[in-house]
């Protein structure tokens, strides 16, 4: 097991937990998006199934790699990390960007410093 294990765990966490609240709140989730977008309502949920399906995935594969070392998971690895990051880039700048309300401040640095974990895991592999 890597030394990475634990704290990848802590910062995917969010991802994972937040997949499963989309399920719960898929309508809402996609009503709100679409609006928010300017899409129809059927390209928003293939959106947020998609969103879900990553942020469920991509954690479970990061600590798979981690867990076991198995070389032959290091591209999903890679894939799942630079999945996350550009996830986290397009909803800090849809959802909390601090140059549209000051509100948004510490959401944005949150994410900022998430963006900044998935990085290091990223360039520590």
């Amino acid at each position: 097991m890597s030394p990475l294990f634990f704290p990848a765990i802590l910062i995917t966490l969010l991802f994972f937990l937040s997949g499963f609240d989309k399920i719960y709140k898929f309508t809402k989730t996609t009503g709100k998006f679409a609006k928010k977008i300017g899409v129809p309502l059927t390209l928003a949920q293939l959106i947020i199934i998609g969103v879900i399906v990553l942020e469920i995935v991509a954690p479970l594969v990061i600590a798979a790699y981690l867990y076991t070392r198995a070389f032959a998971l290091v591209p999903f690895f890679k894939l799942a990390v630079i999945g996350l990051s550009l996830f986290t880039v397009g909803a800090t700048a849809l959802y909390h960007n601090p140059l549209k309300s000051k509100d948004n401040y510490y959401a944005f640095m949150s994410n900022t410093s998430t963006l900044g974990g998935l990085l290091a895991l990223y360039v520590l592999i």
